[in-house]
């Protein structure tokens, strides 16, 4: 208080940055007070602060984030309010949609003037993908359903839900953990894993971290999980007992480090641009690395986000159906959005049961494929 105030200097090299800042929010009010609240007074925050500590000892950012009412860390140890249940596409209890909407509109990419967002990073190398699931959030077939694609006896029509693994060199990173993912990591053999994107917080995103502690148990340390801060607030309620900070080793339960996406970051010498885009309502994320693009769920690419998508060796990119729909992509607007950016190769991922894979690929202009399951390709950067 007394260095508020400007009574007292700010010593502290780490607080000098916090002192400024905060100095710098005050200023914008035409007057403002300030109270010291003792620490035998104010529990919750204390109690907050200590698990932001804890987080950053088990190697974590200090993403601690609460609402009025629910669970504070106690001496037992973290406690998280349980996570209602929700769909997969409307997940209940969340903070208003337009909160979240105008929060992540605003993120703070960290770009500087000159940025090339297709330089992988200084360890990056050829970079492999395979498309681990290809399908919506119901997958394909549906359950009890007779239409032509769910019956369809091609197995290219056989669509789990969407997911990405990309490796590079002995690295492995997944974007999106779904449902589907223990099928997935069998059948692409993965053995080991270092990172997980997620690009938002539905249920196909996200059904399958319970699964990522066999990652945990191979390693004995902490995986981390990227994405933005309203996402790993969603999933971190939802898989409480997974995010818990400064476990010694593995006891049978994940083992996940939060990593709040706010700007460019890198992942063992590769760099991955964080690419907002809207998802219906609600802005979701997708991610570029070097020559490659992946957005698995979206609706709309705005200007500025399109601008980071320019000179793509290859781009996964959601096209959901031939019907517009509130929050994907029909095929006409994918392809739209093909013609403007004009990457190399592109796949169509997250394809509903309206679209049967040789008809649509019919149709398809060159350059353009449909992201079966299993697909592997190669990306020079």
């Amino acid at each position: 208080m007394e260095q508020l105030r400007g009574r007292w200097r700010v010593k502290d090299a780490k607080l000098a940055p916090l002192h400024a800042e905060a100095s710098a929010r005050l200023a914008r009010f035409r007057r403002w007070s300030a109270r010291h609240v003792p620490r035998s007074e104010n529990s919750a925050a204390d109690a907050l602060a200590n698990e932001a500590l804890d987080r950053v000892a088990a190697g974590g950012p200090a993403v601690v984030v609460r609402r009025p009412g629910e669970g504070i860390r106690s001496e037992a140890g973290p406690r998280l309010a349980d996570a209602p249940a929700g769909s997969a596409d409307a997940p209940a209890g969340e903070a208003p949609r337009v909160r979240r909407a105008a929060a992540r509109d605003q993120l703070p990419l960290g770009l500087e003037p000159g940025f090339d967002p297709g330089d992988p990073g200084p360890e990056a190398g050829e970079l492999r993908v395979r498309i681990l699931g290809s399908g919506t959030s119901q997958g394909i077939p549906r359950i009890a359903c007779d239409c032509a694609t769910c019956t369809s006896d091609d197995p290219r029509d056989r669509r789990l839900r969407a997911s990405v693994l990309l490796a590079w060199g002995a690295r492995r990173v997944v974007i999106d953990c779904g449902p589907d993912f223990r099928a997935q990591a069998l059948a692409a053999d993965l053995d080991r894993l270092d990172a997980v994107l997620l690009t938002h917080e539905h249920q196909d995103a996200i059904g399958g971290l319970d699964d990522l502690r066999r990652f945990n148990e191979i390693t004995g340390g902490y995986l981390p999980v990227h994405a933005f801060a309203e996402t790993l607030e969603v999933v971190a309620r939802r898989f409480a007992y997974a995010f818990v900070p400064g476990q010694p080793r593995f006891a049978g339960l994940p083992m996940l480090r939060p990593a709040v996406i706010d700007g460019p970051f890198e992942i063992a010498g590769r760099r991955f641009v964080p690419v907002p885009v809207l998802h219906g309502q609600v802005t979701t994320v997708g991610f570029r690395t070097g020559g490659f693009a992946c957005l698995p769920d979206v609706n709309r690419i705005e200007p500025p986000s399109m601008e980071l998508l320019r000179d793509l060796d290859a781009l996964v990119l959601n096209a959901l159906r031939d019907e517009p729909h509130p929050a994907h992509q029909s095929v006409d607007q994918a392809l739209a959005v093909v013609a403007e950016l004009r990457p190399r190769r592109t796949f169509l991922i997250h394809l509903d049961h309206e679209l049967r894979h040789a008809a649509l690929a019919a149709r398809l202009p060159a350059g353009v494929e449909i992201a079966v399951d299993g697909l592997e390709l190669r990306v020079p950067r």
